[in-house]
């Protein structure tokens, strides 16, 4: 799942870490991950182990976007043009790349 679908794997890791605190033991154990083949309609699962240095990479991240937001900062963007395939289907694609 990590190589698969990287966000993913920091999703899960983020929730394993932050809610420790309410469901004890869930970043002691796998998370159980579930996918279905579009193609085939094939059904997998994998145990994903907590992954403590991911969980706050991420946090840090959410914390820098925040922090540059309230501070009206922009931050380096995704992709170097608004051609880029995640660029063409976000929602803030014009805003993003309106000239300044």
């Amino acid at each position: 799942m990590a190589r698969a679908k990287p966000i993913y794997a920091a999703q899960l890791a983020v929730y394993q870490a932050y809610m420790e605190g309410t469901v004890p033991g869930i970043a002691s154990n796998p998370a159980l991950f579930t996918a279905i083949n579009k193609d085939s309609e094939e059904i997998w699962f994998e145990l994903v182990p907590f992954d403590g240095g991911l969980a706050q990479r991420m946090s840090d991240r959410a914390v820098r976007v925040i922090t540059a937001t309230e501070a009206g900062e922009l931050l380096p963007r995704h992709a170097t043009t608004p051609t880029h395939f995640e660029c063409k289907s976000c929602p803030w694609q014009d805003r993003c790349w309106r000239p300044a």
